[in-house]
């Protein structure tokens, strides 16, 4: 028995794959090196196949040229989006950098096996955790959907929409700034009171030497403080992951 594929479905199938290929790579939590490079394969295909049927309607007659224009072109709208994702999903890293960069523990990065990166230890801590509240709070499915309902504004074969891309880049960078610092934000404050008390300290009674004392006072403090960011994560993920999901819906090709 011969099998016979229409070509138009082999197109759709390849094109489909190319674009959720670019967002693996760089979406969270997908684009984790500790995810194998085939399982990550395995998944962009899985995603084309299960979205197949809002790729091939309105398909052109697949060419040479329109294949090889086209795999560039969703290669390069699927990274983008992941991308979006990556620069929102960032902000709780960037919180947990700002804690390190305050309380002193950034002065001696771990080396993390999962990224095979050096990151501060604080920032991988909220990172994980981040990660850990994506998967139970059912975040994971928010990004595959917003994936997915990317195909309605920028159906295969479109263009990609640089100008609105380029402002929702700008949105997203701002907004993780923005999150990180609120999430941060009562952690700095209390670690730079912490500073100018040790300060204060250092004038009244020179003869005290704040070196040998302070930066274990301020690890301490961090320690028992850490907790505190941590009910902020929750509510503060949710939002960006909403964020995430209105910013890739809301792109259009022209």
């Amino acid at each position: 028995m011969d099998l016979e594929v229409p070509a138009g479905t082999l197109a759709a199938l390849l094109l489909g794959t190319a674009r959720a290929t670019g967002f693996v790579l760089l979406a969270p939590p997908f684009n984790s090196k500790s995810i194998p490079a085939p399982v990550k394969g395995a998944l962009a295909l899985a995603l084309s196949v299960a979205l197949m049927t809002r790729i091939a309607p309105g398909l052109p007659e697949p060419t040479t040229g329109f294949l090889v224009v086209g795999s560039i072109t969703e290669v390069a709208i699927g990274a983008a989006l992941g991308f979006v994702v990556h620069v929102l999903f960032a902000a709780v890293q960037y919180a947990g950098d700002l804690i390190d960069l305050t309380g002193g523990f950034s002065l001696q990065p771990a080396y993390d096996p999962l990224s095979m990166t050096t990151s501060s230890s604080v920032g991988r801590l909220h990172y994980l955790l981040a990660t850990t509240l994506l998967f139970t709070s059912g975040g994971h499915l928010l990004i595959v959907r917003g994936f997915a309902t990317s195909y309605e504004g920028m159906p295969v074969g479109g263009s990609v929409p640089t100008e609105q891309l380029a402002q929702v880049l700008i949105t997203a960078l701002s907004m993780m700034f923005l999150a990180a610092l609120q999430i941060a934000g009562p952690m700095v404050a209390v670690l730079l009171l912490a500073d100018v008390a040790l300060a204060l300290l250092s004038r009244a009674a020179p003869a005290l030497n704040i070196f040998s004392f302070g930066f274990p006072v301020k690890i301490l403090l961090t320690m028992a403080l850490l907790g505190l960011t941590f009910p902020l994560l929750p509510p503060a993920l949710d939002a960006l992951l909403e964020h995430a999901a209105r910013a890739m819906v809301s792109l259009r090709s022209g």
